[in-house]
C-alpha cells in the first residue's frame, strides 16, 4: 500500500497536467502574433520575474549543491526551458492540431525506453497491458472514433519538430531523477528557469537583429502571456518535478497522457466545443490504462 506522500505526488502530477492542458487553450492565438522564439523568451522571462524573488533565499542555501551538479543543471535547463517550448511553438506553425497531439503523447513511451536504458527499469506485465490500453484510448480520443483519419495523415517539418519536442520532454523528465535529493525543489526549478532564459537570450537577440519581428502587446495577448508564464511554467514545472521525486518518471509521464482529456474538458467549458460520446468512452479507456500503469510496480 502506497503512503500518503505517494498519493500526494500523484495529485501533483495530475495538477501539473491540468494546468498544462490550459496552455493549449489560452495560448492558441499567440502564434498568430509572436514568433516561437519571442513567445518562449517572454514566457520564461515572466516565470523568472515571478519565481526568483521568492526563490533567491533557497538558491543561496542550495548554491553549493547546485554548482556541484552544474552540468546536469545546464542540460536540464536547455532541455526543459530553452528548447522544448520553442520546438512546440515552431511546430504549431506548420502542422495540424491532430498531428501535434499525436506526437505529444509519445513522450511517456520515450520515458519508458530511457528509464530502461539509464536506470535498468523494467515494466511489469500489468503495466505493459496498461500502456496498450492507454494507447488505444488516446488514438480513439484524438480521432474521435474515426481511426481512418490516421491513414490520411501527411507528415511535414512541423511533425518532426513536435517529435523532437516529445523526445526532449521525455529526456528532461527522465534525467530529473539524477538531481541530488538534497537540493530543494524551489531552488532547483527556479535555477533551471534562470539558466534556460539566459540561454534563450542569444536566440531572441539574433532573431531581433536579423528579422526585426514586431512585438506588440494587447490586453488579450498580455493576459495570455501572463498565464503561460505563471501557470504552465512556474506552477506546472514546480508540481511536475516534485511529483517525479515521489512516484518516478514513468508513472508521472503516464499521467501526462491524460492531458488530451483535460484539454477537451477546458475546450468545452471555455470555447463551448461539443463533447461527443466517443470522447467520453475513450477518456474512460485512457483512465483505465493509466491506472494499470501507475498501480503496477516497476521491476529493476
Amino acid at each position: 500500500m502506497e503512503g500518503g506522500n505517494n498519493r500526494i505526488s500523484y495529485l501533483l502530477a495530475f495538477a501539473a497536467t491540468i494546468v498544462w492542458s490550459g496552455n493549449f487553450i489560452v495560448a492558441r492565438g499567440l502564434n498568430a502574433i509572436y514568433t516561437p522564439i519571442t513567445i518562449s523568451f517572454l514566457r520564461w522571462l515572466i516565470a523568472c520575474i515571478v519565481i526568483l524573488p521568492i526563490a533567491l533565499p533557497y538558491i543561496k542555501k542550495d548554491f553549493k549543491l547546485l554548482v556541484g551538479q552544474w552540468k546536469l543543471m545546464v542540460l536540464l535547463s536547455f532541455l526543459g526551458v530553452t528548447i522544448f517550448n520553442m520546438l512546440i511553438y515552431k511546430a504549431a506553425h506548420s502542422t495540424t492540431a491532430l498531428n501535434l497531439s499525436l506526437f505529444a503523447i509519445t513522450a511517456p513511451f520515450y520515458v519508458v525506453i530511457l528509464n530502461r536504458i539509464i536506470f535498468k527499469e523494467h515494466l511489469t506485465k500489468r503495466q505493459i497491458v496498461g500502456f496498450l490500453i492507454l494507447a488505444t484510448g488516446l488514438l480513439t480520443l484524438l480521432s474521435k472514433g474515426d481511426l481512418s483519419v490516421f491513414t490520411t495523415l501527411q507528415l511535414n517539418k512541423g511533425d518532426l519538430l513536435m517529435g523532437a519536442a516529445a523526445s526532449v520532454f521525455a529526456t528532461y523528465t527522465t534525467l530529473v531523477r539524477k538531481k541530488n535529493p538534497a537540493i530543494g525543489n524551489l531552488s532547483f526549478v527556479s535555477s533551471t528557469f534562470l539558466i534556460g532564459e539566459l540561454m534563450l537570450i542569444p536566440f531572441f537577440l539574433t532573431e531581433q537583429f536579423l528579422y526585426s519581428p514586431e512585438v506588440n502587446f494587447t490586453l488579450q495577448s498580455t493576459l495570455q502571456l501572463l498565464y503561460i508564464g505563471i501557470g504552465p511554467s512556474v506552477i506546472s514545472f514546480y508540481l511536475w518535478n516534485k511529483a517525479i521525486v515521489g512516484i518516478g518518471s514513468t508513472k508521472a509521464a503516464t499521467i501526462y497522457n491524460t492531458l488530451p482529456i483535460f484539454s477537451a474538458i477546458l475546450a468545452a467549458a471555455i470555447l463551448k466545443e461539443s463533447v461527443l460520446p466517443i470522447q467520453i468512452l475513450s477518456s474512460a479507456v485512457i483512465i483505465a490504462g493509466v491506472s494499470m500503469v501507475i498501480w503496477g510496480r516497476n521491476r529493476n
